[in-house]
């Protein structure tokens, strides 16, 4: 039986990049960066033999992970990251002032899909304020808050 969720996890092509992204840009911590070489254990469970990575997870405010892994080898390639896509993801991040985070981030260089946008929920309940922003790689994430 399912309890809960562990972590989430998104492979990045520059680990330092999305640190910058998720620490300095949105005030998350960081744990400490590892590299796995030549570890048999990690071949098998992710089917890559002579992998060789650099992973970090970064604690979000209410106590969960976000896991990043950089892979040395194979080095991955760039793939298409439409949020139709199937498979493509994105985490939404419940803020307590959108638009103060839209007009700061902005203004730092994050790429942002939309301002704010108020209205119902897509379910009818609530009136939220969301936007999509452009995380390192392209990764979309989603602000929303809720009133």
């Amino acid at each position: 039986m399912i309890k809960s969720i562990d972590h989430h996890s998104f492979t990045v092509s520059n680990i330092e990049k999305a640190l910058h992204f998720f620490c300095d840009l949105l005030g998350m911590k960081a744990n400490p960066v590892h590299e796995v070489k030549d570890n048999k254990r990690f071949s098998e469970i992710i089917q890559m033999p002579d992998v060789n990575f650099r992973i970090c997870t970064i604690q979000t405010p209410d106590n969960n992970l976000i896991e990043l892994i950089e892979y040395v080898n194979p080095k991955g390639k760039e793939i298409d990251l439409k949020t139709c896509n199937t498979g493509v993801s994105h985490i939404a991040f419940e803020v307590d002032d959108i638009e103060g985070m839209y007009q700061d981030l902005t203004q730092k260089g994050v790429k942002f899909n939309n301002p704010p946008l108020w209205g119902k929920s897509i379910i009818g309940t609530g009136n939220w304020a969301v936007c999509y922003l452009k995380g390192p790689d392209n990764i979309t994430f989603e602000f929303i808050e809720k009133r």
